[in-house]
């Protein structure tokens, strides 16, 4: 069986009513399967019609990609809701931070903030973020969702494809990744730029993103890190 994996951009419109249950390929042809909770479309041409060889190759990279895909999705939107209550406390108490261009990074198990603020006024920050205990779980259930959807494994074969946020071609093949994250990623401007995707261009209402925002989220990042080019 060959196997090409290519990822896709995230529509709802296009997810939506899609069953975890591929359709056998037709004799001889290819059959191209878009799991749930995954920006990833995957295309299997039979080389031997072995239906049941078949459905477990689907069955492997499904989990794969698509279990942290969802724990990705869940895991943004607790992380989004946390920062939107952490924000509103902030400026009761402190209205000069809450004008401040601040954001939060995670540096080992640790919430930390950056952006343009004073030392002291961070150490204040950050004491409090770090007492939210749903919110320094779902950062860290991110992190571990992120990693397992990016970094090349046995399992989790480097390919190359197109990138689900910017729709550019690039290589998928990630080490290091959670080296590669912590202390640079912004959790409030990655929240941002997975909204985007969902933007209308021609102004209006927004795209509902379902259960795929964290997909898209974990193709921003991949837009983003250090590839090493396939052997």
């Amino acid at each position: 069986m060959n196997i090409t994996t290519s990822s896709l951009t995230t529509q709802p419109s296009a997810y939506a009513g899609r069953s975890t249950q591929p359709a056998r390929a037709a004799e001889g042809g290819a059959q191209s399967i878009r799991y749930l909770n995954s920006a990833t479309t995957v295309t299997l041409t039979e080389a031997s019609h072995d239906s049941e060889a078949w459905l477990q190759e689907y069955d492997r990279i499904s989990k794969t990609r698509s279990g942290p895909s969802l724990a990705a999705d869940n895991s943004i939107k607790t992380i989004e809701e946390r920062l939107a209550v952490f924000g509103k406390n902030l400026s009761l108490a402190r209205p000069d931070l809450a004008k401040v261009d601040w954001d939060v990074t995670v540096k080992d198990g640790r919430l930390k903030v950056t952006g343009n603020v004073s030392a002291e006024d961070k150490l204040y920050m950050e004491a409090r973020l770090n007492k939210d205990q749903s919110l320094v779980g779902a950062v860290g259930a991110y992190m571990d969702a992120a990693k397992s959807y990016l970094e090349t494994t046995d399992l989790n074969k480097a390919f190359t494809g197109q990138n689900g946020y910017t729709g550019a071609t690039m290589t998928y093949n990630f080490k290091d990744v959670s080296a590669q994250l912590e202390g640079k990623l912004g959790f409030r401007e990655l929240i941002a730029a997975s909204w985007s995707a969902y933007d209308n261009p021609s102004g209006g209402e927004r795209t509902d993103p379902g259960n795929f925002r964290g997909g898209t989220s974990l193709e921003v990042l991949a837009s983003r890190l250090t590839s090493l080019p396939l052997e």
